[in-house]
């Protein structure tokens, strides 16, 4: 496994005006701690699932939503600015303490003499 980075790889969250309507992309980054959230997803998924019902994002406007990648359309202002807030504090919580986790055990000095030898 790769080792992380000093700063985490945070899933990219986008929150865009379009002609009419505006719209919420989310994308997870390649990196060791992004690895939850595939280990997490189907809290995770579940999560985002309740999420867009709350906000009441139709489904005709959603596509393939998870917590891992999702695109939401036809979104007002304050729908699609709330759904990026959330996703942030959802997304990028769970990669921040993966990537405490992984660096904490990489600091590890048992751990790193046997991969020395």
């Amino acid at each position: 496994m790769k080792s992380p980075t000093a700063l985490p790889s945070l899933p990219k969250i986008d929150v865009m005006k379009g002609d009419k309507y505006w719209r919420v992309d989310w994308d997870y980054q390649e990196a060791p701690e992004s690895r939850v959230l595939f280990d997490k997803a189907e809290f995770l998924d579940g999560y985002v699932s309740g999420l867009l019902d709350a906000l009441g994002a139709s489904a005709g406007t959603i596509c393939s939503p998870s917590a891992r990648v999702g695109t939401v359309k036809k979104l007002d202002e304050g729908t699609a600015k709330q759904l990026g807030e959330r996703l942030k504090t959802l997304l990028h919580s769970h990669v921040n303490a993966e990537h405490r986790r992984l660096m904490n055990r990489a600091n590890l000095p048992h751990l790193n003499l046997q991969a020395e030898q």
